[in-house]
């Protein structure tokens, strides 16, 4: 199995920008220094995406250990769902064209399976959606099929310095469909991954100025690299 080019994050990070999607594979070291707010807000998410799992109890996480062992993380996936082992797995890997996600819960019922992607957020962003039909692309095109596709996110109940207090959880998460709005984005998908592979193997990044994108959705980390380059100019 072939290293992958594109995981759900680089995907997203190139369709804000094909720059930085060049810069975070050949250039990391000109990357910023992640700030205290980016920093408070990964650690809120992983304590968010822990705490959904307790929905689905008795499941097995098959997450990688290290960023060495991502494709052992996949076939590990693979046999796990070819032998029928469990019901629900928690970050199952799935690999398709070089293009590498690791879901947050697959969950089998009624003997269909079907995927939740959790967010730390009070709703669904257009970007949400964007990365759910990603991992559908990826998934779909691997070969498993999935009934529904949910996106799990907070309610208004939630408060996130309070997130180890919380002992019943159900009024916490909310459970949307998306399957119909990641559908439509199959094509568009395609697309992006083909002009994205393109990208990452030019000789020199693509020249793209400085803009509003680079703070939409997410405030870019190359951004200091870039106004420096800009201010030389």
């Amino acid at each position: 199995m072939e290293k992958h080019l594109l995981s759900k994050s680089t995907f997203i990070r190139g369709n804000q920008c094909l720059k930085s999607l060049y810069l975070n594979k050949h250039r990391p070291f000109l990357r910023d220094k992640l700030d205290p707010e980016t920093l408070a807000r990964f650690k809120r998410g992983h304590q968010f995406g822990s705490l959904a799992q307790r929905l689905f109890p008795g499941g097995v996480d098959l997450s990688p250990k290290s960023y060495y062992q991502y494709q052992k993380a996949v076939l590990t996936t693979r046999e796990a769902i070819r032998t029928n082992s469990y019901d629900i797995i928690y970050e199952a890997g799935f690999q398709f064209d070089r293009l590498l996600i690791f879901l947050d819960i697959l969950s089998r019922e009624n003997g269909n399976w079907i995927a939740y992607e959790v967010k730390s957020s009070y709703k669904i962003s257009d970007t949400f959606v964007l990365d759910a039909a990603f991992q559908y692309y990826v998934i779909s095109n691997y070969g498993l099929s999935l009934k529904d596709f949910f996106i799990v996110y907070a309610s208004d109940k939630v408060a996130y310095d309070k997130l180890e207090e919380y002992d019943d959880l159900k009024p916490l998460f909310i459970q949307e469909s998306v399957l119909d709005k990641i559908l439509v984005l199959q094509d568009f998908i395609r697309e992006k991954v083909e002009k994205q592979k393109e990208t990452l193997r030019l000789d020199a990044s693509p020249v793209i100025g400085i803009g509003a994108h680079c703070n939409s959705p997410y405030p870019c980390d190359f951004i200091g690299h870039c106004s420096k380059s800009a201010i030389r100019k």
